[in-house]
């Protein structure tokens, strides 16, 4: 049996400490996204009772609010209850929660970004459900898209994946062939930034 999610799962020692400290704003996240992972907790409700921690308990009896503002940390241990719980690969299982993500924004409410350019649809989407963090697009090949996240302090191992599949997912509704991506560099382990780099296959027209 699968034992508690401990804070040691979603987040790192350096983290908790400089918001402890005071020296990092605590992000928070629209609750659109808490109730996609509160959702499946609740229909498997016994396990995520054992999964959770008692301070996120809450989450499966309380109202979420999908234009109320939760904490980001809180995000990211639901979305690792999330994960212990879905009949996926390990290795692959936050890149496709993130790929899911991406297709329930841009074949729904947020279609009309598909069309946009790689840079606004990054600024439009980040900021529409985060209020820390800037993203931006560094750079852009005809093959290639690096993403840059600065302002933002909870990288973690499994959310990181998370968006890394979620680029790779919006790259690939937009015309990208077999998308894959790489995080070179990530606020967890104390780099400036996070970073992503999505990668395509050339058309033969490039």
């Amino acid at each position: 049996m699968v034992g508690p999610i401990t804070r040691s799962d979603w987040d790192t020692a350096e983290t908790r400490s400089d918001i402890a400290a005071g020296s990092v704003q605590m992000g928070k996240t629209k609750g659109s996204a808490v109730l996609s992972a509160v959702k499946l907790l609740r229909a498997r409700k016994e396990e995520a009772l054992r999964l959770l921690p008692a301070e996120l308990r809450h989450y499966l009896e309380e109202r979420v609010v999908v234009a109320s503002w939760y904490p980001e940390e809180d995000l990211i241990a639901l979305i690792v209850a999330c994960a212990t719980l879905l009949p996926l690969p390990s290795e692959r299982v936050f890149e496709t929660m993130g790929a899911f993500g991406a297709r329930n924004h841009l074949e729904g409410v947020y279609a009309d970004l598909l069309h946009r350019g790689p840079a606004t649809r990054a600024r439009t989407l980040w900021k529409t459900q985060h209020d820390t963090g800037v993203l931006s697009v560094t750079s852009e090949t005809p093959t290639s898209v690096t993403y840059e996240l600065v302002d933002w302090d909870h990288g973690s191992t499994a959310y990181c994946r998370l968006l890394g599949g979620y680029f790779a997912e919006v790259h690939r509704l937009a015309g990208a062939a077999n998308p894959t991506f790489l995080h070179p560099a990530c606020r967890r382990v104390r780099a400036p930034r996070c970073v992503w780099v999505v990668r395509w296959e050339p058309t033969s027209s490039q």
